[in-house]
């Protein structure tokens, strides 16, 4: 399955970014959410942009689509983002009208983050069906947990086999090199885009080993 596509999120240094573009990712996920040990101030995440691009024109890799993480943010917020952005993805309560509307009004795709506790979840997602390009499944955050994402926590993979939708889909939560390839076989829809991961290839919070992002990578290509 070399056709799925790999998402590193919760990027914040440059070598991970292009650690993770050389060895192939797909998307690149930049968190602007402040609560999280990920997040990144849009001018750095900008600078490590400009950078990727620039070794991406001198070493010929492909660039990755870059994906700015929201939750609950507003435009102005939105706007400082977009220019170097090519993906929303939203993690909070946004609307299906929200989303369409953001989309449209910045240019940039929407990714949708769904938390998954039980088939009634997959069908809430159909919700998003016209409004997000793509819908992001995610494992429901501990209780008491302060941000939506990047627990290293999982949910049954084998629920997402009830999803009805025509949207694409990734799947996150508690994903790591190890495990990304079981991950993979278990999606038998037609609509599987790929895989996300953040914690599951980090040395410590917001700080990527390089090897276990090219082991992930590689993993979920082969």
């Amino acid at each position: 399955m070399s056709d799925v596509s790999v998402k590193i999120c919760g990027v914040t240094q440059l070598d991970t970014a292009l650690a993770a573009a050389r060895a192939g990712a797909d998307y690149l996920g930049f968190v602007f959410f402040r609560k999280s040990p990920r997040f990144i101030q849009p001018e750095a995440a900008e600078e490590i942009v400009v950078e990727l691009e620039q070794a991406s024109f001198d070493e010929g890799f492909d660039m990755p689509k870059l994906v700015g993480l929201f939750v609950d943010a507003g435009e102005i917020e939105l706007a400082e983002t977009a220019p170097f952005l090519t993906h929303f993805q939203f993690h909070g309560h946004e609307s299906p009208a929200r989303c369409e509307e953001m989309g449209a009004d910045f240019a940039v795709d929407v990714i949708k983050a769904i938390a998954v506790t039980g088939a009634q979840d997959l069908a809430g997602a159909t919700a998003y069906g016209e409004a997000a390009d793509i819908i992001l499944f995610d494992a429901k955050p501990p209780p008491g947990a302060s941000r939506p994402g990047g627990h290293g926590v999982s949910f049954d993979w084998a629920l997402l086999a009830d999803y009805a939708g025509e949207t694409p889909y990734f799947l996150a939560g508690g994903l790591d090199p190890d495990n990304v390839a079981a991950a993979i076989a278990a999606q038998k829809s037609a609509a599987f885009l790929g895989v996300d991961v953040s914690s599951g290839v980090e040395a410590s919070p917001g700080r990527k080993d390089l090897e276990l992002v090219k082991a992930f990578v590689l993993n979920a290509k082969k």
